[in-house]
C-alpha cells in the first residue's frame, strides 16, 4: 500500500511540475488538491 501510494504521489508531483511549467494554474490547483488527498492518506497509512 505504501508503494503504491509513493508511486502515486511521484506521478502527482510530475504532472504538477508539468501543468506548472506549461502556465496551466486551473489543472495545477486540481493536481495541488489530488496530491493533498494522497500525502494524507500516506500519512495515515504509515502511522498505523
Amino acid at each position: 500500500m505504501v508503494t503504491g501510494l509513493l508511486m502515486d504521489l511521484k506521478k502527482i508531483f510530475a504532472d504538477l511540475a508539468s501543468t506548472l511549467i506549461l502556465g496551466k494554474n486551473k489543472d495545477a490547483a486540481a493536481l495541488a488538491m489530488d496530491l493533498s488527498e494522497k500525502s494524507r492518506a500516506l500519512a495515515e497509512e504509515l502511522a498505523k
